[in-house]
C-alpha cells in the first residue's frame, strides 16, 4: 500500500496558495464577466426607455436624474488649483511630484512542483473559507475548476507570485 509522504508546513501553505490563486481568479473573472453583463442589460434598458417602449406591470424601469451632491475636489484638480493661485509654489510642488524614486518591490514567489497536483481537498478547503460548508464546497469546487481549465487559469505547475506589503520598521 502506498503511503503519502507527510506535508510540511510550507507544503501545506503554498498548496492553498495556488488552489486559492486559480479559484479566485477565476471568481475574479466571473464577477467582471457579471458587471459587465449588468452594464450592457442597463444599457439596453435605458435605450428601450428612451425609445418609449412598454415596460409592463410587473417591473420596474426609469431613469431618475439627480442633483449631484458636492464632491471634494480630486488630488488634481485641487494641484491644479494651487498652481494658479501661488504658481511660483506650484512649480515647486509639480516638481517634486513629478520627481521619480526608485521603488524596490518584495515578492513571494510560489508553486507546485511537477509531477504534484493540487488534491481535491486543497480546493475544498479554499472554498470553505469563503464561507461554504463542506457539501457545498465538495458540489461546486468541480464546476468552478472545469471553468478555470476553459479560461487557461488552471496550471498547477506555473510558477506564481504574489507581492508582499512593506511591513513598517520596528521602533528601537
Amino acid at each position: 500500500m502506498f503511503k503519502m509522504p507527510e506535508r510540511t508546513e510550507i507544503e501545506k501553505y503554498v498548496r492553498l496558495m495556488i488552489a486559492s490563486d486559480i479559484l479566485y481568479r477565476t471568481l475574479n473573472n466571473l464577477g467582471e464577466k457579471g458587471i459587465r453583463r449588468l452594464n450592457k442589460t442597463a444599457k439596453n434598458i435605458v435605450d428601450l426607455l428612451e425609445k418609449k417602449e412598454e415596460i409592463g406591470s410587473r417591473v420596474i424601469a426609469k431613469i431618475e436624474e439627480l442633483d449631484e451632491e458636492m464632491k471634494a475636489r480630486t488630488t488634481k484638480e485641487g494641484i491644479d488649483e494651487f498652481c494658479k493661485k501661488y504658481p511660483q509654489y506650484g512649480i515647486i510642488l509639480k516638481g517634486l511630484i513629478e520627481e521619480k524614486r526608485l521603488k524596490r518591490n518584495k515578492y513571494l514567489v510560489y508553486g507546485l512542483n511537477p509531477p504534484y497536483k493540487l488534491s481535491e481537498e486543497d480546493y475544498i478547503q479554499v472554498i470553505m473559507d469563503l464561507g461554504f460548508d463542506r457539501r457545498e464546497a465538495s458540489s461546486i469546487y468541480s464546476h468552478i475548476l472545469n471553468y478555470s481549465q476553459k479560461e487557461g487559469k488552471a496550471n498547477e505547475t506555473l510558477e506564481r507570485k504574489i507581492l508582499l506589503k512593506e511591513q513598517p520598521k520596528k521602533k528601537k
